[in-house]
């Protein structure tokens, strides 16, 4: 029996990229697997890049690929929109692929995941390499979290040389939302309501939360050694709006991950010169502020999380006192191998 996979593909207000989506789009219809369906869901576009997406299919109809069209009343963000796709899958997908409309996928890339899944039922997340447009740089490995809950691609802005491991599987955070498989069976389990993403999250906090989430519950998330694609980055999310969800994400995730810091005096410092630095950016301040009342939400449907039962980045006491005293971050830039790992999860 063939596993069947349902790819999940996101839209809103793509048509000045439309190039990109088009190369993206031709590409998850001719992927290098046999049973699979592209759920195509956009997210109430109004720049006339669904109709341009709904000629394209038409012209392009695959026999061997079924494609379903859902189109939301309004913008949903990547995770209500995520969910949409979620709600309309076939419900004999035993995997899920999750990605942006900016996005080209290598033709191999979804079963050489799913092949790299099938291996054990506890993973339950996994992504794979995926550079920027120039094809060396890389985008991400994965997902990574440290201990003042800072997190970014693993890797991101490297090259292969640069990036120790990069060719062996490693555990990581979270897996990368922009090209990510999940396991159909562990997301019912765990998350609520059944479904991959927190509708109240809207974006970016949706990749980093469901690790965390899955990590806590007993399950593992994986970068597997493939070359996945390449990632168009920041063509939707731009200027101010990225700044007020990625505060607003940061804001949160800092009251609902517990890590040897919460609760300390190095948090309450931190947290309140942010504040004081924010108030100053009233785009950023209220994104501050709606991440605390995202965190509260947060905590009634999944709890405090801790942050060790996953794969983390230890921050040095020496970065603890750069970080207090306002001095440049070195470590953005995080190897696969600097990752800390407590064996007993996994």
């Amino acid at each position: 029996m063939r596993t069947k996979v349902s790819v999940i593909w996101l839209n809103y207000n793509s048509m000045k990229f439309m190039d990109t989506v088009y190369k993206s789009l031709e590409a998850f219809l001719n992927m290098d697997f046999n049973s699979y369906e592209l759920l195509i869901v956009d997210n109430a576009s109004n720049d006339g890049s669904f109709e341009h997406i709904v000629r394209f299919l038409e012209e392009r109809k695959q026999d061997n690929v079924k494609v379903k069209i859902i189109r939301n009343d309004k913008n949903l963000g990547y995770a209500g929109g995520m969910n949409a796709g979620w709600e309309a899958k076939d419900p004999e997908s035993k995997y899920v692929a999750f990605v942006n409309n900016d996005l080209i996928p290598a033709p191999y890339s979804l079963a050489k995941l799913v092949e790299y899944m099938e291996d054990g039922e506890r993973v339950a997340a996994a992504s794979g390499l995926i550079h920027y447009p120039d094809g060396k740089i890389i985008y991400s490995t994965g997902g990574w979290i440290d201990e003042l809950w800072i997190g970014g691609g693993i890797c991101n802005g490297l090259v292969a040389d640069e990036c120790p491991g990069i060719d062996k599987i490693h555990y990581v955070t979270y897996p990368d939302g922009a090209y990510m498989v999940v396991r159909v069976d562990a997301i019912k389990r765990v998350m609520p309501n059944g479904k991959p993403f927190i509708d109240e999250t809207f974006l970016y906090l949706d990749d980093s939360l469901l690790g965390l989430i899955l990590w806590n519950r007993g399950y593992q998330v994986k970068y597997i050694p493939i070359d996945i694609g390449i990632h168009y980055q920041g063509m939707v999310t731009r200027g101010s709006l990225s700044n007020f969800y990625g505060v607003r994400g940061s804001t949160a995730l800092s009251l609902i991950v517990k890590t040897r810091y919460s609760n300390t005096l190095i948090s309450r410092i931190l947290r309140s010169r942010r504040l004081f630095y924010l108030f100053i950016n009233k785009v950023n301040y209220r994104g501050f502020i709606d991440g605390m009342q995202l965190a509260n939400v947060l905590i009634e449907k999944v709890g405090v999380l801790n942050l060790y039962c996953a794969p983390y980045r230890y921050v040095t006491p020496l970065e603890v006192t750069s970080e207090l005293l306002l001095l440049r971050r070195r470590y953005l830039k995080v190897k696969l191998n600097e990752l800390k790992i407590r064996n007993r999860y996994l």
